[in-house]
């Protein structure tokens, strides 16, 4: 832990991907609104990650870093242009004059925001791919024990001198939903939420097992699926052996509608993904299946829980050496989900495993 007497009046986080990320990285903000309770606190981000925080209370500034237009003027050859911008980003973040600067994203498109900001303090979380070379100080993400959601950011907050307290990660309290009135009226007020998609194949779930779960749930609570827009043609897929009181919402909601329909559901059940992240964060019922990752094992919350069946191969990330058979994931059975959501809900649900 370090302290630093110098005054804290502007601090600029950087995390600009990805949704998951942005959603375990929040409750730095509590931390530091803490520690330095007068600060004015600017978070950079890409726009398509933007709404996990807009909004938020304890955020006085968004900064958008349009990462992919600047890949394709590149590619496209409009250097000028690419210049232009990326020059007068660097002109933005020097004239806010920050009195701290952290780079939670770890990488060189990342720290070179907090180089370009000429903070009195600069700090990288894990920094590497050489921006740790344009830090002052670099923390180990490393140091808090127990495999706990958002430890590398609890280590930052103790290094940092914040108080941790429960380390609890929030999403904005209000939310732009201005399609929240229909898909309420088609989701009603007793709902479950399935979360299958997220980046890499194997981290996902089967279908057939998603299939098999909604089947075992009972009739009269229905699920929405939720998922991007790049989802959307599997979960036409997945839908087409869905039992009818399941709701596709994939593609057909912005990120702070899907919040809200997490906000007010019955509970999460979900792979490796953002969107499963986000059940925890709104302390509902969320069972995180996990494989070929592990982000964390301890959530923090006692009605929240990952399942996981370890492997000598697992976790395997993003190399994944069984042939594309995912026994990681193929181990978690339909049946074992059911009576872990049962356990997780103390016998509330009522659930009924068919054979």
């Amino acid at each position: 832990m370090t302290h630093s007497n110098t005054p804290v009046e502007k601090i600029l986080l950087v995390r600009m991907s990805a949704m998951g990320d942005i959603v375990m990285a929040s409750p730095l903000l509590k931390a530091l609104k803490n520690r330095y309770p007068d600060a004015k606190i600017s978070w950079a981000v890409q726009p398509e990650f933007a709404d996990v925080i807009r909004g938020h209370e304890l955020l006085d500034e968004l900064i958008i870093i349009p990462k992919s237009q600047w890949v394709q003027d590149f590619k496209a050859l409009r250097w000028f242009k690419l210049w232009r911008e990326l020059r007068q980003m660097k002109q933005r973040l020097r004239a806010a004059n920050y009195d701290l600067a952290i780079d939670l994203q770890s990488l060189a498109k990342s720290g070179v925001l907090v180089k370009w900001s000429q903070a009195k303090r600069k700090i990288g979380l894990n920094s590497r791919e050489g921006s740790q070379k344009w830090m002052d100080e670099v923390v180990d993400g490393n140091l808090v024990k127990g495999d706990l959601i958002s430890s590398e950011y609890q280590a930052m907050a103790h290094y940092l001198g914040c108080s941790i307290g429960s380390f609890s990660m929030h999403l904005p309290a209000n939310l732009d939903t201005p399609n929240w009135k229909t898909i309420r009226a088609e989701l009603g007020s007793d709902y479950l939420v399935f979360c299958p998609f997220t980046t890499r194949p194997q981290k996902h779930w089967f279908d057939e097992n998603w299939q098999a779960l909604a089947q075992c749930l009972p009739v009269n609570q229905k699920i929405a699926i939720l998922g991007g827009p790049g989802d959307k043609l599997a979960a036409e897929v997945l839908m087409q052996s869905m039992p009818a009181h399941v709701i596709n919402l994939v593609g057909k909601t912005r990120i702070q509608e899907a919040i809200a329909v997490i906000r007010h559901s019955q509970g999460v059940i979900g792979v490796d993904t953002g969107l499963t992240h986000m059940g925890i964060a709104e302390n509902k019922p969320t069972l995180a299946l996990f494989g070929s990752t592990l982000p964390y094992v301890n959530t923090r919350r006692d009605n929240a829980k990952v399942l996981y069946h370890k492997l000598d191969c697992s976790p395997c990330r993003r190399n994944p050496i069984c042939d594309g058979r995912f026994d990681c994931m193929r181990a978690l059975t339909p049946e074992w989900v059911v009576q872990e959501w049962q356990r997780l809900n103390q016998g509330v649900a009522h659930i009924e495993v068919l054979s």
